[in-house]
């Protein structure tokens, strides 16, 4: 067995649905840079200098507990806070991702080539280069089995791996659920006007770039457990009917 097809199969076993790999010179031209105030989006030779594969894993988040993030900027409300300890977010899905997919940087790396795990380089294109879906018009990886019900992680190695064929498929079609179920219109096909998305402004919540009509929405609609935490708005992933059977059954 070659070493593509271990890495697929530790993959598997570790609870990914889905796995890719591509050269970081198929994603030249990709979007970099800043998306609002979340997320600066880096090239794979800016995280790993000498790498050679980019692999994609897709997890199956079935449950939209699996959306939740807890801020700790309630920290600077106590009298003891210092700057020096960093404010943060926990997305649980970013955890769950990042706990299974040690699994496989290990196991490269047991065979003798670096590796590390990216959540920073453009996830969802990326994706698409490595066969594992479409870009629906929600913007989000849509798979053929899973929907938009997927979450990515990338691990970056200098492994030379074989490479998979980009996914040529369309598949949202003509059907545009996702553009019309957005409660605050942020969506165009296969484009987003991010200051509008609730889940950007659930993320910025001090964020002057997100009209006023947007941000009494997302108060309306956000659910928070507590108060420093939330549930990410996910309205157009679930008006998607790619993969609901699937999660059907898992329910």
């Amino acid at each position: 067995m070659n070493l593509i097809k271990e890495i697929k199969n530790q993959a598997i076993k570790a609870g990914f649905v889905c796995v890719g790999v591509t050269s970081p010179e198929r994603l030249l031209g990709l979007p970099h840079g800043w998306v609002g105030n979340v997320i600066n989006l880096r090239t794979p030779e800016e995280e790993l200098e000498n790498v050679n594969s980019v692999v994609l894993l897709g997890y199956y988040a079935w449950d939209k507990s699996f959306n939740i993030a807890v801020d700790s900027t309630y920290l600077k409300q106590r009298k003891d806070y210092t700057p020096k300890v960093p404010l943060e977010r926990y997305q649980l899905y970013y955890e769950v991702l990042k706990n299974k997919a040690w699994a496989i940087v290990d196991y490269i790396t047991k065979k003798g080539f670096e590796a590390q795990l990216s959540l920073t380089i453009p996830l969802k294109p990326s994706a698409v280069i490595c066969g594992l879906g479409s870009q629906g018009k929600n913007t989000l990886l849509v798979t053929p089995n899973y929907g938009p019900r997927i979450r990515l992680i990338a691990i970056l190695t200098t492994a030379k791996l074989d490479f998979d064929e980009p996914f040529e498929d369309d598949l949202c079609g003509d059907c545009a659920k996702c553009i019309t179920a957005c409660p605050t219109k942020a969506l165009e096909p296969h484009k987003i006007n991010i200051n509008r998305c609730l889940t950007y402004a659930a993320e910025a919540p001090n964020s002057k770039d997100v009209p006023d009509d947007v941000r009494r929405i997302e108060q309306k609609l956000t659910q928070r457990p507590t108060p420093n935490s939330y549930v990410e708005c996910i309205i157009c992933l679930e008006a998607c009917p790619i993969g609901r059977l699937v999660r059907s059954k898992k329910d």
